[in-house]
C-alpha cells in the first residue's frame, strides 16, 4: 500500500490496455535502442519530459475491429483458409472515427510533465493559389519545459468512408511560460482523393466541397475546427 507502480512497456506495436488502470503510470517504449536505460532514467527522474506521441491507436477491450473472415480468415484450417482484406481505408484512427468508437489511447496521444494551451487560431487563404495557411499559438502553462505536438487533420465529403485524415504535425519545444507560433501550409494535395470512377486523383475543392480543418492533440481530441473560408477556382480545361 502506498507504493507507486510504473509500467515500462516494450512492444513492437499495439497492445491491449486493460492493465493500465492497475498502474499509477505507464511508459510505452516500443522497440528502444541501446541507450534506453539512460533515457528511461531521465524520464522517470524528471530530468527530461516525455515528448513522444502514439503513431498507432491502442484499442479498448470493447472494440471488435475484425470479422473472422478478415482475421485470421475462413474457413479456419491449414488448407484453403482465405483472409478478406475488406476494411479498405478504415484502419487505425480512421476505423475509430467511422465507427464512432473511441480507442483506449488514440493515434497521436501522449502525455508530458506540463500542460499546453492552444489559442489565436486563424485560417487564411492564399490569394491567387489553391492553398491556405492555418496558424495558432501554443503556450506552455506548466512548471517545466516540454514538447507540444499539435496535429492538423482535414475533412471533406469525398473522403468518406473516412471522416478525416492527418495532414501534418509539428513538435514545439517550449520552456515554462513560453509560447510559440505554429503554422501549417495546405496545398492542393491536401484535398485530393482517389476516384474509383475516373481512376484518377480529383480535387474536392474543384468539386466545390467544403474543406474542414481540425487542430488537435490526437485523432480524437481537437482544440479547434473550421471550414476553410476559401473559394478555389476549378483548374482550366485541358
Amino acid at each position: 500500500p502506498g507504493q507507486k507502480v510504473i509500467v515500462l512497456a516494450i512492444s513492437p506495436g499495439a497492445v491491449t490496455t486493460e492493465w493500465v488502470e492497475k498502474a499509477d503510470a505507464a511508459l510505452l517504449l516500443f522497440m528502444p535502442g541501446e541507450q534506453v536505460g539512460v533515457a528511461v532514467a531521465e524520464l522517470l527522474s524528471g530530468v527530461s519530459s516525455p515528448g513522444g506521441r502514439l503513431p498507432i491507436s491502442l484499442p479498448s477491450r470493447s472494440e471488435h475491429r475484425f470479422t473472422k473472415e478478415q482475421y485470421p480468415g475462413a474457413p479456419f484450417n491449414n488448407k484453403n483458409m482465405v483472409t478478406q482484406w475488406s476494411e479498405g481505408v478504415l484502419v487505425g484512427y480512421r476505423w475509430n472515427d467511422a465507427m464512432d468508437t473511441r480507442a483506449a489511447y488514440p493515434f497521436g496521444f501522449g502525455l508530458t510533465y506540463t500542460a499546453f494551451v492552444y489559442d489565436n487560431f486563424a485560417a487564411q487563404c492564399t490569394p491567387g493559389a489553391e492553398a491556405a495557411v492555418v496558424s495558432f499559438r501554443v503556450a506552455n502553462m506548466g512548471p517545466v519545459a516540454g514538447a507540444a505536438v499539435p496535429q492538423l487533420y482535414v475533412s471533406f465529403p469525398s473522403l468518406r468512408p473516412a471522416l478525416r485524415q492527418l495532414r501534418g504535425f509539428q513538435k514545439a519545444f517550449l520552456k515554462p511560460s513560453e509560447s510559440g507560433l505554429v503554422q501549417f501550409a495546405l496545398s492542393p494535395m491536401d484535398w485530393r482523393f482517389w476516384s474509383e470512377a475516373s481512376q484518377s486523383w480529383e480535387s474536392a475543392a474543384a468539386k466545390g466541397e467544403p474543406i474542414t480543418v481540425y487542430v488537435g492533440t490526437s485523432s480524437a481530441e481537437f482544440a479547434w475546427s473550421q471550414v476553410l473560408p476559401c473559394v478555389f477556382s476549378p483548374p482550366p480545361a485541358a
